[in-house]
């Protein structure tokens, strides 16, 4: 598709059918993630790729993740917060409890891919990889969407989990995880999310 079409109507998906995606296409995807621009063309980034196999071993952190999540603040917040969100649910329709099987179960997505960079003392340093993995992983989000695949770019199982993630996929410390982010083909489509007028929030300066 043009680009400007994958920008506009690509979607974060929470719901997946379980059709394996072809090793190919994965490597498809990573390869235009790692054409994004990087501060010095340093390309800081590396990409973990998780099976569904390893996915539902790690269901337990993932749990207990979202409960962190949902301690931290009350219910009727998180439920505000959450509204809007074209989460998939079963027939009470409670965007609490089918967020919390997303978290658990990854939307069934057959595998996922984490991002991580390396961390730096040094905080220019360190700012500049977080955008280079940033930047890498929006090039992978529109590169699936072109391949017909959704993903959602998550960072909720990282909240009071994090340690636990990393001892579990035996990740250096000396890494930080830009997003876990849940692939395959998508099982839901969601609306297009109001976004605000971009008049609004540009400014012209000079």
């Amino acid at each position: 598709m043009e680009l400007i079409d994958a920008i506009r109507t690509r979607r974060s998906i929470r719901k997946f059918k379980p059709d394996p995606v072809p090793r190919d296409i994965i490597i498809k995807i990573l390869e235009a993630a790692n054409l994004a621009p990087s501060a010095g063309n340093k390309q800081c980034w590396e990409f973990l790729v998780l099976q569904r196999s390893l996915l539902d071993r790690m269901q337990k952190i993932l749990v207990d993740s979202f409960q962190g999540v949902l301690d931290a603040v009350s219910e009727d917040d998180f439920r505000e917060i959450v509204k809007d969100l074209p989460i998939p649910c079963d027939d009470s329709q409670d965007k609490v409890d089918g967020l919390k099987l997303f978290f658990k179960y990854l939307g069934n997505a057959p595998l996922a891919i984490i991002v991580t960079v390396p961390k730096a003392e040094d905080k220019w340093t360190m700012h500049n990889n977080i955008k280079d993995g940033s930047a890498a992983t929006q090039n992978l989000l529109l590169a699936a969407w072109n391949e017909g695949l959704g993903t959602c770019w998550m960072t909720g199982p990282l909240f009071m989990r994090e340690n636990e993630i990393f001892r579990f996929l035996n990740i250096s410390k000396q890494k930080e995880i830009i997003g876990i982010i849940p692939l395959g083909v998508p099982d839901q489509h969601p609306s297009t999310p109001i976004k605000v007028d971009v008049q609004k929030i540009t400014f012209w300066l000079g």
